[in-house]
């Protein structure tokens, strides 16, 4: 219902509305400034002599600034594309899994990959004493407060075997 009446007065004398509209007198446009005129710039030699006037002031703070640039380094070309130059990263030896080919050779400081991950988890759950949160940081080259992080909110997947006399087991079928 509501539609039907918003139709109707949406629809109501358009012609007569859009008539009065359109001739309506147009606003004429602000004038504008003599100097983003370009043909201001050549009928008006003041604005030629501030354009090429020197100013002192702002030369001899010119004279001040000192700028130091160096050439960018070598590119190492590998056979395949060029490569920009990259920030030098260090990086330390992964301490291997067991799937040694795959496995991730060298991993940047203050990262781990998943199975040093996976294996310092392990290790703080079975020996909670030896493998403190101290020496994984330590031997990973990590910070502390990521460590603690790391060992109070990621569990390493642990195995639950129900007896198979209670009700909760699942009967085969």
């Amino acid at each position: 219902m509501g539609g039907r009446l918003t139709r109707v007065f949406r629809t109501l004398n358009v012609e007569s509305r859009a008539r009065r509209e359109i001739s309506k007198e147009k606003p004429t446009p602000a004038p504008r400034h003599p100097t983003s005129r370009l043909d201001a710039l050549t009928d008006n030699p003041e604005i030629q002599q501030e354009i090429y006037r020197k100013d002192d002031r702002l030369l001899a703070l010119l004279k001040d600034v000192y700028v130091e640039s160096r050439d960018p380094p070598a590119q190492v070309k590998d056979g395949g594309g060029e490569h920009l130059p990259r920030k030098h990263v260090e990086k330390r030896l992964t301490k291997l899994g067991q799937l040694e080919e795959l496995d991730i050779k060298k991993v940047p400081k203050g990262k781990i990959s998943i199975v040093e991950a996976l294996m310092l988890l392990n290790n703080h759950k079975l020996h909670p004493q030896i493998w403190t949160a101290e020496k994984i940081a330590a031997e990973y080259s990590l910070e502390l407060n990521e460590v603690n992080s790391l060992l109070e909110f990621f569990i390493p997947f642990t195995l639950h075997e129900f007896p198979k006399e209670t009700r909760k087991a699942i009967k085969p079928t």
